[in-house]
């Protein structure tokens, strides 16, 4: 056997071997996630600048929509008045007023009174209110069930069967249900 022996000579690169980096040996702004989170790290703070952004637009839209009566409607403070033009019963009123999303007028305080006085004093009419008398009880009503406080509105005439309440330049007074007059809508102030 030969017993020679063969030496060579072995270069090799050297590769550099894994080594594991400790996290206080990276840069204070290095992420040690998978790419993929990056991403959706970005997505999700830009989708909450947009819904902040968003909130913020609908706050400013919001808080700046103004209150506004529909056309042919003229705004009282927080109403809105429909006048008719027509004149029929006070049934054919409150059915008029109630397909217009209203009822008849329900006049809350001296200030309002003094209003449509003045407004019935320019239109040159008189109106019916929601108001009516309810012999059973003895006491007029407003279309919203509450009792009539004499202390801030008072009616002129008889308080008989069939009697409703009509408002004119100076007073409000009774007159039958029946008789033909004009009539006066409200409803609330509405955002637009």
């Amino acid at each position: 056997m030969d017993s020679s022996r063969v030496y060579g000579s072995l270069k090799t690169s050297r590769t550099p071997e894994y080594q594991p980096v400790s996290p206080s040996s990276l840069p204070s702004n290095a992420c040690q996630c998978p790419h993929w989170h990056k991403l959706a790290l970005k997505l999700s703070c830009a989708g909450l600048i947009l819904l902040f952004l968003s909130l913020i637009g609908l706050s400013v839209l919001g808080g700046s929509a103004m209150l506004k009566c529909p056309r042919e409607w003229h705004s009282y403070r927080k109403k809105c008045l429909f006048i008719s033009q027509t004149s029929g019963p006070w049934a054919e009123g409150l059915a008029d007023c109630s397909e217009k999303e209203a009822t008849l007028l329900i006049i809350e305080d001296e200030g309002e009174l003094r209003f449509i006085h003045a407004f019935s004093k320019r239109k040159g009419h008189q109106f019916f209110i929601g108001l009516n008398y309810v012999p059973v009880e003895k006491i007029w009503k407003w279309v919203n069930g509450s009792t009539l406080n004499p202390d801030r509105v008072q009616i002129m005439g008889t308080n008989e069967d069939n009697s409703c309440g009509v408002i004119s330049q100076t007073e409000v007074f009774s007159d039958f249900c029946s008789a033909d007059n004009r009539w006066i809508c409200q409803k609330k102030l509405k955002r637009v």
